[in-house]
Order: structure tokens, then sequence, then C-alpha cells
């Protein structure tokens, strides 16, 4: 006797894949960018009362956030990957990261000061992909296939 077909993966999940390595794409770019900026650069587009000191602070922390930026959205494209494939713990894990993500970039953001455009707008496919992942059709898909 031969083992039924998997069942195809739902359109939504599939969606929710796409939109999720976009966000992902995003926060590695608007990382790079943020990691990559010369102090001459930082210098520029700073108040020229500010101090050489705290302006190689705030660049610190800016290059560091986009450092986070790009393991953010390596890890975030892994995990999704591996829940394309219906592993529901690894569809917990990219829900559990892209909220973290938003929580984190959004508190730096509006705290600190040192949200990068790019990454921030990641934020948009992230949230989609997300709320994509935690619909009822694309749950039951990975019920299904935790039950096997």
């Amino acid at each position: 006797m031969t083992a039924s077909p998997t069942p195809s993966r739902p359109r939504v999940v599939e969606i929710a894949f796409w939109t999720l390595v976009g966000g992902a794409v995003l926060l590695i770019l608007g990382g790079l960018l943020a990691a990559t900026v010369t102090f001459e650069t930082a210098r520029s587009a700073i108040d020229s009362e500010v101090s050489n000191e705290k302006v190689r602070n705030y660049l610190n922390v800016y290059r560091g956030m986009g450092i986070g930026s790009v393991l953010a959205g390596a890890g975030l494209a892994f995990v999704a990957g591996r829940a394309r494939r219906g592993d529901p713990k690894f569809r917990r894990a990219t829900v559990g990261l892209a909220l973290a993500i938003a929580v984190v970039l959004l508190m730096l953001a509006a705290g600190a000061g040192v949200g990068q455009p790019m990454t921030l707008l990641a934020l948009v496919p992230i949230a989609v992909g997300t709320v994509l992942l935690t619909r009822r059709s694309a749950a039951g898909w990975f019920e299904r296939e935790e039950s096997r």
C-alpha cells in the first residue's frame, strides 16, 4: 500500500513565504546600507553643533543596528523557508521572530532614533506575511503536516 500524496501547499502559505522573504531582503539591504555609512556622510547629515565624538557614538549604534538587521533578515529568511516545507515548529518560530523584529525595530526607531528607512519599510511585508501565516487555511495545513 502506498502513502497518499502530500496535500498541496495552500496559496496563502506561498504568499506569506514570498512576502516574508521580501521583508527579509529589505532588512538585509537596509542593514547593509546602515552598516557601511562613513563618518563623513554622517557628519554632513548631522548639525555642526554636535561634537565629532557624539557623531562617532551615533554611528556605532547605527552600524550595530545595521548588522543586527542583516542577521535578523537572514534568520527570518531561513525560518520562513523551513516553514514553507510544512514544519509547524518553524511556522511558530517564523511568527515569533517576525514579531520580535517588529518590536525591536519599532522600539529602536522610536526610542533611539536610529531607524534606517529601508529597514522600517521592511516591517510592512513582514507584518503581511505573518498575518497570512496565521490564517486559518495556513494553520490547518500545518496541523495536517504535524499529525503525520
